[in-house]
């Protein structure tokens, strides 16, 4: 069978990918809002893992698919990364 008789065909059912969470997610920081005012809403397309949302409240934050990056931090004065764990150092 060549190549280019070889069906195309997709791995997985359509957003299979999209509802899968970060199931062990090992962040350190964790994304807040500090002001909601200087938060700019552009910032939902700089999340790379979708975490960001639009609704009718603003701006939402799913920690189930965040990871920490902080990239939504460095792009919006309104948001802060803030420590995961804030017990004590040196438990783990």
């Amino acid at each position: 069978m060549a190549v280019k008789n070889v069906p195309i065909v997709p791995s997985g059912d359509p957003g299979a990918l999209a509802e899968a969470a970060n199931g062990k997610i090992q962040r350190i920081n964790h994304p807040e809002m500090s002001d909601l005012t200087k938060v700019n809403p552009i910032v939902v397309l700089y999340c790379p893992d979708g975490a960001l949302s639009l609704d009718e409240n603003g701006i939402a934050i799913n920690y189930k698919f965040c990871r920490g990056c902080g990239i939504c931090a460095k792009e919006s004065e309104g948001i802060v990364m803030v420590p995961e764990y804030i017990g004590p150092k040196g438990v783990f």
